[in-house]
């Protein structure tokens, strides 16, 4: 079993999707504990376990990105369609 670092400041949300799906795999390995893969993939070993509940509940589906919601916009589309209207005369 090798172990390799998956560890770079910061992943964006498709990384972090391509690191849940290469650990798919081996999560129910029995040969990979939950420290080894959590020092594989460079999380905590919660996060594994997380991993691990996720894939039980939803398969692997459950690993991939969900969309982010983020702040709900301010502006109804009539309204920014009247502001856009104002800009461009």
């Amino acid at each position: 079993m090798t172990l390799s670092a998956w560890r770079p400041a910061r992943l964006s949300r498709t990384q972090q999707e391509e690191r849940r799906l290469a650990a798919q795999p081996l999560l129910n390995d029995p040969d990979w504990s939950t420290r080894d893969l959590a020092r594989h993939f460079g999380v905590a070993e919660v996060t594994v376990r997380a991993w691990r509940a996720r894939i039980r509940h939803g398969g692997e589906e459950a690993l991939r990105a969900s969309r982010a919601t983020g702040r709900p916009e301010f502006l109804t589309p009539d309204q920014q369609k009247e502001i856009q209207d104002i800009l461009e005369s």
